[in-house]
């Protein structure tokens, strides 16, 4: 299969080059967050300011916003999962909010008055529900302990994708509207009608009744995925298969379009499409050995794998007749070794080869064939 005629907006590169069109960006955040449905975004520009990290480094977020009652937005796409990352994101919003207010109307007694609620937008390419699965690297402190804990301890419901913190008073439930709010969309969850491929058999139909939230997300989903002969060319020219779409959208898709990039534009969209193709392939070994790792573990309490099982299985590519050969081995020694006490009732907790394998291959581990799942 051939490079896609149109870029994948989660790309940073992307991102920033369709977000740098003012119609196509308000309409996007416009339609996906609730709270812009009566206080829309109506002016938005890259944002320029640096928040100053420490006297060595500088960060900004991607973009800057004004809604129709001055509140302040600011936005990012985020692909990479880091440690720590919802501390970060209330860091710049912190300082987004603390920074809002020039010199002159500090002078004032009541320059309070003057403070506007701050939102901080991340688009999140991965699904925080998952991220229990990633082990911390050796001689690294584990700092999203906190976080994977609070996740256990509150999950997303299956169709949530959204999440939205504001303060809150843990007693009374009161919250400070006017003060920081952060809106993180986890686009991995989006698994509704809005994810909607253009590969499904009945997208044409089904896509009539989208809504405009619907589209974007289609758009931050699929793009790749998208035909030309689905949007028309530049010239206008229609195929059978035209998709009708909103004028936002299809514009999108028109910067989208890589045939109508630079040289510039398309060295540094390479660049950041293969880091991330490489962070989600560390992530997504990381998580299988997380996953193999945990549940192996659990068959050793039940007396069905030995500490020196583990470790050959950590140190090769196990596949199911590699697995199946180690559990032999250990069933063989178990019968061996013999308690001669009278044989106990059967304990409903134990499990058999076929259910290991079962596991592992609901849990991605290994692939139906049997084989080990480096994705």
């Amino acid at each position: 299969m051939g490079l896609s005629s149109y870029a994948n907006p989660i790309v940073d590169v992307a991102f920033r080059h369709i977000m740098s069109n003012e119609e196509i960006a308000m309409s996007l955040i416009n339609s996906v967050v609730p709270d812009f449905k009566d206080n829309p975004v109506t002016e938005i520009k890259k944002a320029s300011d640096k928040i100053a990290i420490s006297s060595k480094r500088d960060a900004f977020m991607d973009f800057h916003a004004t809604t129709d009652k001055k509140d302040k937005v600011i936005i990012e796409m985020q692909a990479k999962r880091y440690a720590m990352f919802d501390e970060r994101a209330l860091y710049y919003a912190a300082y987004t909010y603390s920074h809002q207010l020039s010199e002159e109307i500090l002078k004032r007694h009541d320059w309070h008055e003057s403070l506007r609620l701050v939102y901080a937008i991340q688009f999140l390419d991965y699904d925080t529900q998952r991220i229990r699965g990633i082990q911390a690297k050796e001689g690294e402190e584990d700092l999203d302990r906190p976080f994977i804990e609070e996740i256990q301890a509150h999950p997303m419901e299956r169709d949530e994708f959204m999440k939205h913190y504001v303060m809150t008073d843990q007693n009374s439930g009161q919250t400070i509207k006017r003060g920081i709010h952060l809106i993180q969309i986890e686009l991995p969850r989006v698994t509704s009608i809005r994810a909607l491929s253009p590969r499904q058999e009945d997208f044409v139909e089904k896509s009539k009744d989208f809504i405009l939230s619907d589209w974007w997300y289609c758009v931050l989903k699929h793009a790749e995925e998208f035909d030309v002969t689905e949007l028309g060319d530049e010239y206008g020219n229609r195929s059978d298969k035209f998709v009708y779409m909103p004028e936002p959208v299809y514009n999108a898709f028109r910067m989208l379009r890589r045939e109508a990039w630079g040289p510039d534009l398309q060295i540094a969209y390479d660049r950041d499409d293969l880091e991330i193709e490489k962070y989600s392939t560390a992530i997504a070994v990381e998580r299988a050995e997380g996953q193999m790792e945990g549940f192996i573990e659990q068959f050793i309490l039940l007396g069905k794998l030995g500490p020196k099982s583990l470790q050959r299985i950590k140190r090769n590519q196990p596949d199911k007749d590699w697995i199946r050969t180690v559990w032999n081995e250990r069933e063989a020694e178990m019968a061996e070794l013999g308690s001669g006490e009278e044989e106990e009732e059967e304990d409903p907790e134990r499990r058999t080869f076929d259910d290991f394998i079962a596991y592992l291959r609901a849990e991605g581990v290994i692939r139906k064939g049997g084989e080990r799942n480096p994705a």
